[in-house]
């Protein structure tokens, strides 16, 4: 059976490439993409197909008449083919109902839903290659659809780009079209203060430069601020100094400067050597280009703003305002163990009155900078109050909580703060609440931990307490 689908897709592939070409034969007329699609759904036995295309937007195959799945699996399965646009590769889910089958060719994809949860590997690989088939001949459909190559990019711009909804969706579209479209490894930096930072990177390029913050003085940062396109030859890294060391070949460049009217807002950085001005290539990315600055400034003032609503500004850490969503959020949920640790900087009011505001903002800074790199991914780290913090630890009992708060405690007396050449020690007091050991109910333990903190100042300060008693 796998044979003759297998053929079917190959036979599919070539009905595909018939249809853009205008071509006279005789015959019944060739089939279009969606019909491709209910075939291989029908063939798989599938209870619905999803396919992402540029030129016309998605395409869905109608479930059947007797087919299980509900909206929400649908949804589901519509998604997980959208990633598979973005990112390109093959994605197996497996629910109690239905097992997910997608792949991905930036901007195309496309996916099967198949009935139940135990297909074989085998039975998923060749649901994969048959789709991959499908994939390419979405692909070169419109490359022999005599659109010009121009009007192409600037339509996979409007739709694919205009479909993103945050600031990294966006640039995470964009540098993979720049990919498809110059075939070369492409970033985007997003312009802010002094160090711009490279919000995206595409797949042929180095992971690694993801969130990097650029010097002042590299080629991307002379972009931004000048207006206009640097490009770097030789040795000269077009990010500049302290990126990740990478191959010779991989630091030259060409920065973009991405424009939203007068304003520079960021860059796009294709690398390799500089594109000729007579190049193709530059008439292909112009509308991407072009549509990026707007779209990007329009997204980091959205970005922005979330930022704000969220994020305390002097420490960059949560605020008190998330704090409290993320205790309700949970508590509303199924529940289980979950510890808060309440954080006090010891005589905080004499450091300030002694060395001034500027030194204790700086001792702020570098506290909340200790405090997160004393937790895991997926804890919380907020300043709720001039010198008082708060350690979320979903998902850790009282044991794993007490091991944290006492490193806290520990790096900070451990690392003084350095303020205009000198050294001032730093100690905090920590009042620990764990659920459902210490505290039965979750939304209590700010009370719990907030008397456990108390009590540690009242024993000295540089400690730990725990709700209920002492450590």
């Amino acid at each position: 059976m796998l044979a003759a689908v297998g053929g079917i897709a190959l036979a599919l592939g070539w009905t595909i490439r018939w249809r853009p070409g205008r071509l006279r034969r005789r015959g019944p007329s060739p089939l279009g993409l969606d019909e491709v699609l209910d075939l291989l759904r029908q063939a798989y036995g599938a209870t619905a197909g999803w396919g992402v295309r540029d030129t016309d937007g998605p395409l869905e195959v109608p479930l059947t008449a007797a087919a299980d799945v509900d909206a929400e699996q649908r949804r589901r399965g519509a998604a997980l083919v959208q990633l598979a646009s973005v990112d390109g590769r093959m994605h197996v889910v497996r629910d109690p109902k239905i097992t997910y089958v997608a792949v991905g060719d930036f901007p195309y994809a496309a996916g099967l839903a198949l009935e139940g949860s135990g297909h074989t590997d085998l039975i998923t690989d060749a649901v994969a290659a048959a789709l991959r088939r499908f994939v390419a001949g979405m692909r070169l459909a419109e490359e022999q659809s005599g659109v010009p190559r121009a009007r192409m990019a600037a339509a996979r711009v409007s739709r694919l780009v205009a479909g993103a909804q945050t600031l990294e969706g966006i640039a995470r579209a964009a540098v993979e079209l720049g990919q498809q479209i110059t075939h070369r490894g492409v970033a985007l930096v997003v312009a802010g203060g002094d160090q711009p930072r490279i919000v995206a990177v595409s797949g042929a390029a180095d992971r690694r430069l993801a969130g990097v913050h650029l010097a002042p003085d590299s080629a991307v940062a002379r972009a931004i601020a000048a207006g206009i396109p640097v490009a770097t030859r030789g040795t000269e890294d077009v990010f500049g100094p302290g990126v990740p060391e990478r191959r010779r070949s991989e630091r030259a460049g060409t920065a973009y400067p991405l424009l939203d009217g007068s304003f520079v807002v960021g860059a796009l950085i294709l690398l390799g050597p500089p594109l000729e001005a007579d190049s193709p290539m530059l008439e292909d990315i112009s509308p991407l280009l072009s549509d990026l600055g707007p779209r990007i400034a329009a997204a980091r003032a959205v970005h922005d703003a979330e930022r704000r609503a969220v994020v305390d500004p002097l420490t960059g850490l949560r605020n008190r305002r998330e704090f409290e969503h993320a205790l309700t959020t949970w508590g509303r949920g199924p529940g289980g163990q979950a510890t808060l640790i309440y954080i006090d900087l010891d005589h905080f009011k004499k450091l300030n009155d002694t060395l001034g505001h500027p030194a204790g903002d700086a001792a702020l800074k570098h506290v909340a900078r200790l405090l997160e790199a004393a937790v895991r991914d997926g804890d919380l780290v907020a300043r709720i109050g001039g010198e008082e913090f708060a350690v979320w630890l979903p998902r850790t009992g009282l044991g794993e909580g007490m091991e944290v708060a006492e490193r806290i405690r520990r790096s900070v007396a451990e690392q003084p703060l350095r303020w205009s050449g000198s050294v001032y020690p730093l100690t905090t007091s920590c009042g620990i609440a764990s659920c459902p050991e210490l505290v039965g109910d979750v939304l209590n333990l700010p009370t719990a931990a907030d008397a456990a903190l108390y009590r540690a100042k009242q024993a000295g300060r540089n400690r730990v307490e725990k709700a209920g008693g002492s450590n």
